[in-house]
C-alpha cells in the first residue's frame, strides 16, 4: 500500500487550489458590490490583483532552490487562510476597500505560488499513467471549489444578510457582518487544509541542488527560450489569448450585472439567487456539458471537435447579452446564463 495514496491528497489539494482563485476572481465582485463600491473600481482593482496567476512563470524556477514543493503548498495554504481572516477583520475599517484589495493582492501572489507547487507535486509523485488516471479527480475538485465559492458561499452571505437585517441591522452593517462570517469560513477552511496536508501530502521531490539566484535566472531563461522556440508558437499564443478572451471580459462584469437594479440595466438578483443559480443550474450544466463533451471528443477526436467546442464555449456570452436586453423576471431564464455548458478542461495544457 502506498505511503501517500493519491486519493488522500489529490482531491483536497485541488480543492484548496481553486478556492483563492475563484473568491478573488468572482466572489470578491459580489462582496464589493454589496458594500457600495462602484462598478468601475470593482472591475479595475479585482482584475488587477489577478495578475500573479498570469505571470507566475517568472518566479516558478526559484521555488525549489531551498525548499520542497510540499513546503510551498502547505505554507501558502496556511498563509491564504490567515490572510482571508485578516480581510474579514479589515471589512470593519473605514478604509476597508484599500486594505482588503492589498490583502487580496497578497493572496493572489500566494495562490499563484501554491498552483506552481501543487502541480509540481502532482507531476513529481505520479507516473504518466497515474497522472492520466487521476486527471478527472483533479478537475472535479478544482471545479467543486468553484461551485462551493460562487454557489454556497455567495448564497450563505445572502442568507446571513437577511438574518442580520431581520434583527435591525442597517443594510451596510448587515452586509459587513455577513461577509465577515464568509471570509472567516474561508480562513478556517484553508488553515484546516494546510494542517491536513502537513501529514497527507507527499514531498514532491527534494529541494533542487542549485542554490543561487543566478541558477534560478538561468533556469528561467531556459524555460522561456525553449517555449518560444516551439514550432508555430505564435499560433498557440494567439489561440490561448483569444480562446478565453470573451470569458475574461465577462467574468468580472457578470456578478455586477446580476446584482445591479433592473432600472440600471441589471437583473436585480439577491445573493441567495446568484448562489442558487451558480450552485444548482451551474452544477447541473457543468456535469452535463462535461459528459457530453467527453463523449463527443472521444467519438470524433479533439482535432475535429475543437472549433465546434470553441463556438459552444462562447454561446453563454450571447445569452448574457440577451438577458441584458430583455431582463426576464422568471428564475428559469436567468438561471440558464450561469448554468452554461462548460468546455473540456484545458487549463493546464500547454502547446505541444
Amino acid at each position: 500500500m502506498a505511503l501517500y495514496p493519491p486519493l488522500r491528497w489529490i482531491p483536497s489539494l485541488y480543492f484548496a487550489m481553486g478556492l483563492p482563485f475563484v473568491v478573488l476572481n468572482m466572489v470578491s465582485a459580489v462582496l464589493y458590490k454589496d458594500l457600495g463600491i462602484s462598478d468601475a473600481q470593482i472591475a479595475f482593482w479585482t482584475s488587477l490583483i489577478m495578475w500573479p496567476w498570469t505571470i507566475k512563470f517568472l518566479w516558478s524556477p526559484f521555488l525549489e532552490i531551498f525548499r520542497t514543493k510540499k513546503f510551498f503548498v502547505v505554507t501558502t495554504q496556511l498563509l491564504n487562510g490567515i490572510l482571508f481572516g485578516l480581510a474579514a477583520l479589515s471589512l470593519h475599517l473605514p478604509s476597508f476597500f484599500a486594505v482588503t484589495i492589498a490583502v487580496f493582492a497578497v493572496v493572489a501572489f500566494s495562490g499563484a505560488t501554491h498552483d506552481i507547487a501543487a502541480d509540481g507535486v502532482y507531476m513529481s509523485e505520479l507516473t504518466t499513467q497515474d497522472q492520466a488516471k487521476y486527471i478527472g479527480w483533479q478537475g472535479a475538485f478544482y471545479n467543486l471549489a468553484k461551485l462551493v465559492a460562487t454557489g454556497g458561499l455567495v448564497w450563505f452571505a445572502g442568507f446571513l444578510y437577511e438574518g442580520f437585517s431581520a434583527v435591525g441591522a442597517v443594510t451596510f452593517d448587515a452586509y459587513v457582518r455577513s461577509w465577515t462570517v464568509v471570509l472567516a469560513i474561508l480562513c478556517g477552511l484553508l488553515v484546516l487544509l494546510g494542517v491536513y496536508h502537513v501529514r497527507a501530502l507527499p514531498a514532491g521531490g527534494g529541494a533542487a541542488e542549485r542554490h543561487s539566484l543566478r541558477d534560478g535566472m538561468s533556469g528561467l531563461k531556459e524555460v522561456v527560450g525553449a517555449f518560444f522556440q516551439k514550432k508555430h508558437i505564435w499560433y498557440y499564443l494567439g489561440f490561448i489569448i483569444l480562446y478565453r478572451l470573451g470569458e475574461g471580459f465577462v467574468m468580472k462584469i457578470v456578478p455586477l450585472f446580476l446584482k445591479a437594479d433592473i432600472s440600471s440595466g441589471g437583473l436585480g438578483l439577491t445573493n441567495q439567487q446568484i448562489g442558487l443559480y451558480y450552485g444548482t443550474f451551474g452544477a447541473g450544466a457543468f456535469l452535463l456539458g462535461s459528459l457530453l463533451a467527453g463523449y463527443y471528443i472521444a467519438h470524433r477526436g479533439l482535432r475535429r471537435t475543437l472549433f465546434t467546442l470553441c463556438c459552444i464555449f462562447n454561446i453563454p456570452f450571447a445569452v448574457y447579452a440577451l438577458l441584458a436586453w430583455f431582463q426576464p423576471q422568471s428564475m428559469w431564464l436567468p438561471g440558464g446564463g450561469p448554468g452554461r455548458r462548460r468546455e473540456p478542461e484545458m487549463r493546464r495544457q500547454s502547446p505541444p
